[in-house]
Parts: C-alpha cells; sequence; structure tokens
C-alpha cells in the first residue's frame, strides 16, 4: 500500500470511528522529509485509550501485523506497529487534553516537529499556534 493510500485510509477510519476526536500525521512525514525507512508516526486524540490498548489486532484493519509492541511517553502511550509489507506505523494514543492550549512542552515539541491534520471532528487544531 503506498503511504498516500495509507493515509487516506486512516482518514476514512478515522472519521468513522466514533472513539476519535483527531488523527494528526506528525514527524518527517509531515514535513515531506520521510526517507524510504521513516516510520509513519500518527497521533489519535481519543478519550477512549482502552479500547485500542486492549485489542492488540486492533490496527491490523491497515494490513496485516507482523509486530508490534508498546511504548510510553508522558501523556502519550505509543503502540508501534510493523507490518507485513514493510511499513511501520507509530500510533500514538493520547487524550482530547493533549492539545489543549497553550499547549505543553511535550506537545508543543511533537508539532513543532511538523504536523499535518488528517481529521479534526470538533475543530481542536483550529486554535493551535506554534
Amino acid at each position: 500500500m503506498k503511504p498516500e493510500e495509507f493515509l487516506s485510509l486512516a482518514a476514512r477510519w478515522a472519521n468513522a470511528e466514533p472513539a476519535v476526536s483527531a488523527l494528526v500525521l506528525v514527524g518527517s512525514w509531515a514535513r515531506g522529509q520521510n526517507r524510504p525507512d521513516s516510520d509513519m508516526d500518527l497521533v489519535i486524540l481519543t478519550d477512549e485509550k482502552g479500547k485500542f490498548l486492549e485489542n492488540p489486532a486492533y490496527f491490523s484493519r491497515f494490513g496485516e501485523i507482523s509486530r508490534q509492541n508498546a511504548e510510553h511517553y508522558g501523556r502519550c502511550t505509543s503502540l508501534r506497529v510493523f507490518y507485513e509489507d514493510g511499513r511501520e506505523v507509530e500510533f500514538g494514543l493520547v487524550d482530547g487534553a493533549w492539545a489543549d492550549v497553550p499547549l505543553d512542552a511535550g506537545t508543543r515539541q511533537v508539532l513543532s516537529d511538523g504536523f499535518r491534520v488528517l481529521v479534526d471532528k470538533a475543530g481542536i487544531f483550529a486554535d493551535i499556534q506554534l
């Protein structure tokens, strides 16, 4: 699956998933500076983190998973998913407060490194200025 196809699929899923408030691409892919070996970083704003963390196969809807592991970064719990086709996607699960203005230092650092809003159901990112 090509990267833009994956992002389109992820955006359609996020729009249809009631537990997701926003989906944001961050990092090198958002800046357009990704390399062939760059992982793709997606931030999912949700008040139902457990829904995604309790079911290890949840993200298999985007392809066959070869392995995955959870990582914790302050307010963010990430699921790093390695797909059979070679894609590596980090799904960062955060609650809505992650994007509250004024931004905390961790959120500001992530967004300052580049971000592209794919889905924003409640206009959470409309007031964010870096």
